[in-house]
């Protein structure tokens, strides 16, 4: 797959998934690297879990990281785990630019791996870091939004790897087997959720429309790029409406009603899909309010059945 065609990460992120539960770990986390590195051409790839300073798996496909000699090896291994380190503390995505000395990190790069982009992923499931992906690249490459919301994809699936029975398990039943026709009807069931929040997007003319489960997991989203990390942005959404919701309580009301944020210049309305899900819509200034409240609600009505086939399917 060359990395120029939209979408095809979401294809290589399906197809890893498909063998999660059907191969070792090791060889599942190598099958991952190698299939990154391929996609992207790039010229190493690693993948870190937990707080381990070493590689959980690394791809080296032309041998460039091979080649060096020991000294520069160990130093590459220490970028490396610093970029690691970094992603994993904080949860936002890296370049070596981002760290210490970051200049004459670029510069090693560039002169002994011949690599000038280099780009840290944070594994995240359930909200938190626990993990990184690192891909060093031989030119620049113009990520979109395709390509992060399929490498953060890959957090849940090396989750669920890791923690086979607690990620594929659903309360109170046997875990689930995960098969091929089970990963086909995601991507359907997301393709719809996909196309619900496009129709709000195009109703509202919201500036951005996301959806994520109440606990701050991000599931998905639509519209323009923030100053923030989707990420931080659905833990603060989620942390706020549950905060709001317990005090909606202590006065006797049900806590299920929407919550709205009004801002100088943007709003931010947020509405409760089934029992673990919120809709969230940030707009401008509009002519009728109302109109974005009805519509927004509405959809929420939609999501809420696919958001159990989501959720059965245990992605997420």
């Amino acid at each position: 797959m060359g990395r120029g065609e939209a979408g095809d990460v979401y294809r290589l992120v399906f197809e890893l998934t498909a063998r999660a539960t059907d191969v070792p770990y090791e060889r599942f986390l190598d099958e991952l690297v190698e299939g990154l590195a391929a996609h992207y051409h790039a010229r190493a790839c690693r993948v870190h879990v937990g707080k381990e300073s070493r590689a959980a798996a690394a791809a080296d496909p032309d041998g460039a990281v091979k080649g060096l000699d020991p000294a520069n090896r160990a130093r590459f291994d220490t970028i490396d785990a610093m970029l690691a380190e970094a992603v994993r503390n904080d949860g936002v995505l890296r370049t070596a630019l981002d760290l210490e000395g970051g200049e004459e990190i670029v510069n090693f790069l560039a002169r002994e791996i011949e690599t000038s982009e280099t780009f840290a992923f944070p594994l995240i499931t359930r909200g938190k870091a626990f993990g990184s992906i690192t891909l060093y690249l031989p030119d620049g490459y113009p990520f979109e939004e395709a390509d992060v919301r399929g490498l953060q994809a890959i957090g849940n699936v090396l989750y669920a790897a890791s923690n086979r029975g607690d990620a594929f398990g659903v309360t109170g039943r046997s875990p689930v087997a995960l098969s091929s026709d089970k990963l086909r009807a995601y991507q359907a069931t997301l393709d719809r959720v996909g196309k619900v929040l496009d129709e709000l997007l195009f109703l509202t003319d919201a500036k951005t429309v996301l959806l994520l489960d109440s606990h701050g997991d991000f599931i998905a989203k639509r519209g323009e790029e923030s100053m923030f990390s989707s990420t931080d942005f659905a833990t603060i959404v989620a942390s706020g409406f549950a905060a709001a919701r317990r005090l909606a309580g202590f006065y006797g009301a049900d806590g299920g009603q929407s919550l709205l944020h009004e801002g100088d210049n943007e709003s931010v309305l947020i509405v409760p899909v089934a029992a673990r899900a919120l809709l969230c819509i940030v707009y401008r200034d509009h002519a009728a309010p109302t109109l974005i409240t009805r519509w927004t609600e509405t959809a929420a009505s939609r999501l809420v059945e696919h958001y159990h086939a989501l959720t059965e399917a245990r992605i997420l």
